[in-house]
């Protein structure tokens, strides 16, 4: 891997090249934006930039391209202090196209005010043609944010980064605060375009193995030699001013409905300024000591914080900040009692003096420097976005990338300075913590009126603007909402946007060259491919022979299963162990159904980790340690790790609430949905609070330990992925594991298959009551298994229904943040949304599906139908790790030959086979189960004829 910095003559813009023989190729241009209010202006700039340009002027090229290429990745973001359009691509002639869409986008949009309206904020009458009913406040991003501060820690993350940052743009919520929002203006967007979207301001990214001649020549030749250089001081970001004193702040959210008991929904976060980011070393000095501070039950914090089992653990603020200018350490908890808010400062204060009196373990250190090095060695299809994504924050402030990349360098010094002086480290955190004055601690309580509140403000915010509307403006108000609607409904002209052709596109189905053996009677996949060094290990076992409440606590037991000792070797020691030889090790749930029949599926205990080629021999040690001598024994440290397992599963249920939402929705129409439901979903969450209430810590415990017979009495298969060269210790390393378990079953390879109990109502329906202001919708169809020929075309169908009916519909007609169709690996067909104002109407839009493809699907052109095909190719050709390889054919099965008949089904799809499917599955009455959901706010109006809803709510 080489890195190239170059500066263009005319106007000063920063590129970097990472030059590496990697077929995924990556492109980027960002801008440093800095906002100076609320009103999410960087984040709706955004949004409207990729709504047409000067090259390219149709409404959502974005969107539109999404069909029209094979990316591997496509985005626009917003940071705190910098806009990054990324995408990635193995195609080069797809590469030159989106590198195209996106440079025009950057450098020439066309800001309509129209998609002002639609993406930003606008008033709008609640009934579009009536004058006389009332105004709302409609738009994407409006609703995006009234759903991200939906989440309680979001509220807390985004309070506390601007209190702990109060000068300069950190003050402020860059992707917009709902409540001010509605102050922006549509020329205060143009004007910001002009002052950041400029090359003098901007940086680009590129990696990979394409041309950079090329790439450098496009770039300079159609856009950055229509600019001169300027000055960008302006949009410089000054360290913050540093305190003389501790400050504290209290914050109120909403009471979440998901979470612990109203007396425990409190949350706590004590954090500092620490280095300037452009100070390579110090931040990287930052991270190794966060790992050795806060994870883990090694480190101080949770000795001191987390066992004593005062909370539900960590917060999501927990961790070490390096992605803005002022680097920031944060300790925080959730769920736990006001009247704990001054004990853990306390113990936060003893702690800090502990470490600085007594220092960090040696071999803690040699743990945390391990990560390191395998993280270096471990290798994904996705390297050049994470080197993207790592290396922007540093590079928006002036940093030295070259140095941030020579992470060896930063171990060697880290290294250097702790053997010259033992306390080096000690003396760090002295500077860091005890004399550093810059320290915020904030609280967060819930408020029973937090919503009422929000509500009564948006209603007030609203009354201000109506209130100063004059008859002209009443006027303007419903032309626009007329206007906007046209344009939505109206057909654009695509035919200027590039699009891959199919003569463009390899056809040819990379072989997966995998070994079958039977090692020890095990069921063994080999596969033999360059893992630089690093040998990837998973397993799963058969879980059949657990009862059904046995089954249900699997999620549970896979996540306390690591967390306690063995024989002779305490969980502390043990935790060393596994952090000092492997990434970790980690157990899930296997829920997989049979490619060729929906009727069958296959439940297991799926396991692994992987490890540096001299650690091999360790890593299946420690499996042996977890099969044969596992101790699940100790009472007071599971009830401290069961309150944490409750407390996560609250968090985050409404930041992805669609799949929450779909998952629930096939929970009604399958078997083996049902069971995911109870595993992974809401259901989960509920069964899991109410055992938790029923039954003594102990008496859960007991019932987890039950489960470690998995490890002596079920039947096993395993997957080695390692370099060629390596093979002979791994396989004498693998043999001896085996050798040493007790796996009592047959040799032979099992595939669990059960039959589906089908629900007898036609139209099963779930509202999840969440206390949040938006909603996510699901649909869910019962269609076919893998490899049946309906598969492919329903896949065709999905793809072709997001794009064109939708996206269109429910996100820019709507509101909703997003929305779309899929058909799953398991066979079930879904419809969803996200971040959505709409519930019943959205659910009508699903409902609607089989009608508008009646009528638009005889119509469309081959152009369209390819499209849609290609939307497929796009999921299908992906990039595949070394550590993926052979895995298809592991977790489910899937053998080339099927994967290559499905591709090849994929580009055979007609439009008489959409009608055909369409008909199939999509029309009403035609499939005898339907399941709907919907997780959001109460709603009285969800009901429709023929359906049959039933409400949940913890």
């Amino acid at each position: 891997m080489t890195a190239y910095m170059f500066q263009h003559e005319k106007t000063g813009l920063q590129y970097l090249h990472i030059d590496r023989q990697d077929t995924n190729n990556v492109f980027s241009i960002n801008f440093r934006t800095t906002p100076f209010d609320s009103t999410g202006l960087p984040h709706i700039l955004e949004h409207n930039v990729l709504c047409g340009s000067q090259k390219f002027p149709v409404r959502d090229p974005f969107f539109k391209m999404l069909n029209r290429s094979l990316a591997t990745f496509m985005n626009a973001m917003t940071g705190p202090d910098y806009t990054l359009y990324p995408f990635s691509s193995t195609n080069e002639i797809d590469y030159r196209n989106l590198q195209t869409i996106y440079m025009d986008a950057a450098f020439r949009p066309n800001l309509k005010y129209l998609d002002f309206l639609q993406e930003g904020w606008r008033l709008e009458h609640a009934e579009l043609n009536n004058p006389k009913s009332e105004y709302v406040f409609k738009g994407v991003v409006y609703n995006e944010m009234k759903g991200a501060f939906s989440e309680n820690s979001a509220v807390f993350g985004q309070k506390f980064f601007n209190k702990i940052l109060p000068d300069h743009t950190y003050g402020y919520v860059s992707g917009g605060d709902p409540l001010d929002i509605p102050q922006l203006k549509h020329e205060d967007l143009v004007n910001f375009h002009q002052k950041y979207y400029h090359p003098s301001n901007a940086r680009i990214f590129s990696y990979g193995c394409f041309n950079l001649d090329k790439t450098m020549a496009f770039v300079d030749e159609q856009y950055l030699r229509d600019f001169d250089r300027i000055d960008t001081r302006y949009s410089v970001i000054p360290p913050q001013k540093r305190w003389t004193s501790a400050k504290k702040e209290h914050v109120r959210c909403r009471y979440d409905n998901m979470g612990a008991p109203l007396e425990k929904q409190n949350q706590i976060a004590i954090g500092y300024l620490m280095t300037d980011i452009t100070d390579v070393y110090e931040t990287f000095l930052m991270h190794i000591l966060t790992e050795l501070l806060v994870k883990g039950p090694n480190s101080f914090f949770y000795k001191s914080l987390i066992e004593p089992n005062i909370s539900g653990g960590y917060n999501q603020l927990t961790g070490f900040d390096s992605h803005i200018r002022d680097t920031m350490f944060v300790v925080g908890l959730q769920d736990l009692a006001i009247d704990d808010f001054e004990t853990v400062t306390n113990i936060f204060d003893r702690t800090v003096e502990e470490v600085i009196e007594k220092g960090f373990d040696p071999s803690h250190i040699e743990s945390v420097l391990h990560s390191i090095e395998l993280s270096m060695k471990h290798q994904t299809s996705k390297f050049g976005l994470g080197l993207l994504f790592n290396l922007t924050p540093l590079w928006n402030h002036d940093g030295d990338l070259v140095r941030a990349m020579n992470v060896s360098e930063s171990v060697r010094l880290l290294r250097e300075n702790i053997a010259s002086n033992p306390k080096y480290l000690q003396n760090k955190v002295e500077y860091y913590f005890r004399n550093n004055k810059h320290r915020l601690t904030m609280t967060m309580s819930p408020d029973e009126n937090y919503e009422k509140q929000f509500l009564d403000a948006e209603r007030k915010n609203l009354q201000h603007k109506t209130a100063q509307l004059n008859e002209t403006d009443k006027q303007r108000i419903y032309r626009e909402g007329i206007e906007l609607s046209e344009s939505q409904k109206a057909h654009p002209n695509t035919d200027i946007l590039p699009c891959l052709r199919l003569n463009e596109i390899e056809q040819k189905v990379p072989e997966t060259n995998v070994e079958q053996q039977l090692v020890t009677n095990v069921p063994t996949q080999l596969c033999r491919v360059d893992t630089n060094g690093v040998v990837y290990f998973r397993g799963i076992l058969d879980v059949n022979g657990l009862t059904t409440e046995q089954k249900l606590l699997l999620p549970l037991f896979n996540t306390i299963v690591t967390q306690f000792g063995t024989k002779g070797i305490d969980y502390r020691a043990f935790d060393q162990l596994i952090s000092s030889k492997t990434s970790g090790i980690g157990f899930s749930t296997h829920l997989v159904e049979n490619v060729h029949s929906m009727q069958q599926y296959e439940f297991g205990l799926y396991f692994g980790t992987y490890a540096l080629d001299k650690n091999v021999p360790d890593m299946f040690d420690i499996f042996r340690r977890i099969f044969n001598e596992l101790e699940l024994t100790d009472v007071s440290r599971f009830e401290m790790l069961l309150e944490n397992y409750l407390s996560e599963m609250s968090v985050g249920i409404a930041q992805s609430g669609h799949m929450y939402a779909m998952q629930n929705a096939n929970g009604l129409v399958t078997e083996s949905g049902r069971l995911r439901e109870r595993l992974m979903g809401i259901e989960h969450l509920a069964f899991m609070k109410d055992l938790a209430q029923r039954h003594s810590a102990e008496e859960i415990l007991n019932k987890c330990r039950s489960i470690t017979k998995l490890f002596e009495e079920s039947g096993m298969r395993c997957a080695l992925n390692f370099t060629p060269t390596s093979e002979e210790p791994t396989v004498l390393s693998y043999r001896t594991f085996v050798d040493s378990i007790a796996l009592r079953s047959s040799a032979k390879v099992w595939n669990v298959s059960e039959p589906l109990e089908q629900p007898s109502s036609s139209a099963t329906c779930r509202h999840t009551i969440m206390n949040i202001p938006v909603n996510y919708c699901a649909k869910s169809i019962v269609a076919v298994p893998y490899t049946h020929r309906h598969y492919a075309p329903l896949k065709v169908l999905a793809k072709y229904l997001s794009a064109k009916y939708l996206l269109p519909v429910v996100r820019e007609q709507n509101g909703a943040y997003g929305a779309g169709a899929k058909i799953t690996s398991d066979g079930l067909f879904n419809f969803f949304s996200y971040r959505d104002p709409n519930s019943r109407t959205t659910l009508d839009v699903f409902d609607a599906a089989y009608g508008w493809n009646v009528q638009t699907v005889p119509k469309m052109d081959e152009q369209t139908l390819f499209e849609a095909k290609l939307g497929v190719l796009q999921q299908l050709d992906v990039p595949i790790a070394p550590l993926e390889r052979g895995m298809d054919l592991f977790r489910q099965g899937l053998t080339d030959e099927l994967f290559g008949k499905h591709r090849a089904a994929v580009l055979d799809v007609s439009k008489e086979l959409l009608l055909e499917v369409n008909e199939h599955y999509l029309k009403p009455g035609a499939v005898k189960v339907v399941g709907k959901s919907v997780l959001g706010p109460d709603n009285k109006t969800l009901p429709k004829d023929g359906e049959t809803w039933t409400t949940f709510a913890l």
